[in-house]
């Protein structure tokens, strides 16, 4: 484990990189877990900081007297990931939160990464899994391939990572060219699945049923407000009100 280095003073050699990082964890998070994110990230509760080729683990002092272990993963790649590269994990409740942002401690996590980035901008290619004399760390993971050159199955004792609501594996490869996203051999042979309306089957007429005769609907002059400027605009609203029934 290694403390979290704080810049200071200006002109740092990684401004770049550490200014998209900060973008992309507002990307990924809400406003309320991205303040608190940002104010752990200052005020020193992340405790411990490991960059390894496509992960980066921190240990953030939180409520409780345990800290809480975060993990943000990337594929591998050149320069600033996307939103869709990055997965991340969480030891806390809120990683399973329902509307699938990332916590305030993988936003912390991403902050503290933004400041090694601006001391340390090769460090991006550490994480990416490139090295600095540009070779690809991914290269190595052909070792682990079987003798039919695909990958191993991995167990449930894998760390699970999330990006939004999907939950994938810590398996992580790149997509070879000729393949699809699907796992399987004839992934790139495989017809598009057709587009199905789940409530298309609750929402249709039954057979033999018939529609019943609405009839003409009165008009209805409605109670405008006692303000005539607010009468005004509303009468010329509902002048204009056209509703059309398929």
């Amino acid at each position: 484990m290694t403390r979290p280095r704080k810049p200071f003073g200006a002109n740092h050699p990684g401004r770049l990189p550490a200014t998209m990082m900060k973008v992309l964890a507002a990307e990924m998070s809400d406003p309320t877990r991205l303040r608190r994110g940002k104010q752990y990230a200052k005020d020193g509760s992340v405790l411990d900081i490991v960059i390894d080729p496509g992960t980066v683990t921190c240990e953030i002092q939180g409520s409780r007297s345990t800290p809480y272990i975060a993990v943000v993963a990337v594929t591998p790649g050149d320069g600033m990931p996307l939103r869709r590269d990055v997965k991340y994990t969480c030891t806390c409740p809120d990683n399973d939160n329902w509307d699938d942002y990332a916590c305030k401690h993988v936003v912390a996590t991403m902050f503290t990464l933004s400041d090694e980035f601006l001391l340390e901008p090769q460090l991006l290619d550490l994480w990416r899994g490139r090295s600095t004399d540009g070779e690809d760390r991914d290269d190595d993971r052909d070792d682990d391939r079987d003798d039919d050159g695909t990958y191993p199955d991995v167990d449930d004792t894998t760390p699970s990572f999330r990006v939004g609501s999907e939950k994938t594996v810590r398996h992580l490869r790149l997509v070879r060219p000729g393949e699809r996203g699907g796992s399987g051999a004839g992934g790139a042979n495989e017809a598009p699945r057709p587009l199905v309306d789940p409530l298309a089957e609750l929402l249709k007429v039954p057979e033999g049923a018939e529609l019943p005769d609405v009839g003409e609907i009165e008009r209805i002059e409605p109670q405008l407000p006692r303000s005539r400027d607010l009468a005004a605009v509303l009468r010329d609203a509902l002048g204009n009100l056209r509703i059309e029934w398929d």
